[in-house]
């Protein structure tokens, strides 16, 4: 999906985009729990759309699988009330809502264009293998210009301009983990080595 068509689809919901904190590995069941409450009683009038942001990810076997690219959170599109509010905080694995100061307050909505970096597919890198060819056992490694522990600065792909540290690196696969403040809180998020750059402080 293009980024026209993906902003052309988010605009046709009715409500606004907000980000549901939620226990990591679980996201597809508190998704399907959600869904099922949005499809039942008066939440339809007021949650159109939930979400669970994906990316194709190519194995060393070739074989593309969709990895989740925000462990721990879910999109949702609604119009906020006091009831959509309570039933959402109140389901088996949410631990709450993203932007919300506490003390009974609502929480922010995202914006346009962070909901279009969060959402929009973003492209992979994949090893190609010809038909019938056995794929190469030695191993190339990838070369990084950080190292652990460094801080560094994202410079392309969705978390492009966000700044974080090098927790762990992996020189097989040319990923680097990197702790980076997403939604209030730092998160660790798989980033190409090719795609950060160290911060010279």
């Amino acid at each position: 999906m293009s980024e026209l068509e993906l902003l052309n689809e988010l605009e046709n919901f009715k409500g606004q985009w907000f980000v549901i904190n939620c226990n990591s590995g679980h996201e597809e069941k508190i998704r399907e729990d959600l869904i099922e409450k949005m499809n039942t009683g008066i939440l339809s009038q007021y949650i159109f759309d939930i979400r669970i942001s994906k990316a194709p990810i190519a194995g060393k076997n070739g074989k593309v699988m969709d990895r989740n690219k925000f462990p721990g959170y879910i999109f949702i599109n609604m119009i906020i009330t006091d009831e959509t509010w309570f039933t959402i905080r109140n389901t088996p694995g949410v631990t709450g809502f993203i932007g919300s100061s506490g003390k009974g307050a609502k929480p922010l909505p995202l914006t346009t264009d962070e909901v279009m970096k969060m959402l929009m597919i973003g492209e992979t890198k994949e090893e190609k293998v010809t038909p019938g060819q056995t794929p190469k056992k030695e191993k190339n490694l990838f070369k990084a210009e950080f190292a652990e522990k460094d801080f560094v600065i994202i410079t392309n792909g969705v978390f492009e301009g966000k700044e974080g540290q090098v927790m762990k690196m992996d020189y097989e696969k040319g990923i680097a983990i990197i702790n980076i403040e997403l939604f209030g809180r730092y998160t660790p998020s798989e980033v190409n080595f090719d795609d950060a750059k160290k911060l010279n402080y």
